[in-house]
């Protein structure tokens, strides 16, 4: 008889840092700035934040055809998150209709506090990831699911808004750079950085400041983030200077 065992990872990953809102359960969302960025009535905030803003969630279940297929991969979602924190809209991005339809199930679970601009809240435009892994160990399946919160960038991840002056905005991405390279002694450890990175209008790192994380594994990621070449934002063409937040993660996070 075929053995299958599942094993949902509940990963640290899946709780980072909220650099923009308040992280405390109990303690309102911070309010934010006139200049973040809008479409209509939606501000678009990146997965990494609203991933800290998530007051319920449950992990979708890894399908059982897909396990012992071995199917796994990626798989994102655009969603649409209204002033009550309720995902309304919900459009798939990427990923194997299997694991799809699973990530769908988990997202209608989901509730976040209410993002707040100037003391409202507001409509919220993001998107939100899941990692499926399958492997086959002895007579059975280890599978695990795990929330992304770095979704690589590509040119149809774009999100193309307009700001409060009706002025469209790109936000920016990573062109080039290289890896943290991480001592011998770190090797076999597990650690996490948070940073908040200061982007030119030439693409170049300005600055960086660490939000958190692990202080053995914060040198060798900041040596890297310095190195790294962004396509700058852009507000209606023109290149402006701006502040995105990162997150790297290493080792087991079981």
């Amino acid at each position: 008889m075929f053995k299958v065992k599942l094993m949902i990872a509940l990963l640290a990953y899946c709780t980072p840092i909220a650099f923009a809102q308040a992280i405390d359960a109990g303690a309102p969302p911070a309010t934010q700035p006139a200049a973040v960025q809008t479409h209509g009535t939606l501000v678009h905030v990146s997965g990494n934040v609203m991933l800290g803003m998530v007051e319920h969630k449950t992990m979708p279940f890894y399908p059982d055809e897909a396990m012992k297929k071995g199917v796994q991969g990626d798989v994102i979602f655009g969603i649409n998150v209204d002033q009550n924190g309720k995902i309304v809209l919900a459009a798939p991005v990427q990923g194997d209709p299997l694991l799809t339809a699973a990530s769908m199930d988990a997202l209608r679970t989901f509730r976040f506090r209410p993002y707040l601009l100037n003391n409202v809240a507001v409509g919220v435009e993001t998107r939100l990831g899941y990692h499926f892994s399958v492997e086959k160990n002895g007579d059975g399946i280890n599978a695990h699911v795990e929330c992304m919160t770095s979704i690589p960038d590509r040119p149809e991840f774009h999100t193309l808004v307009v700001d409060d002056k009706s002025a469209l905005v790109v936000d920016p991405h990573k062109v080039s750079g290289p890896e943290p390279q991480l001592p011998v002694e770190l090797a076999d450890k597990s650690g996490s950085v948070y940073l908040k990175i200061v982007i030119g209008e030439d693409g170049k790192v300005k600055e960086v400041d660490t939000v958190g994380g692990d202080e053995p594994f914060v040198e060798p990621v900041i040596s890297a983030v310095k190195q790294t070449v962004y396509e700058p934002r852009l507000i209606d063409g023109k290149p402006t200077v701006s502040t995105t937040e990162a997150s790297y993660h290493f080792g087991s996070r079981q």
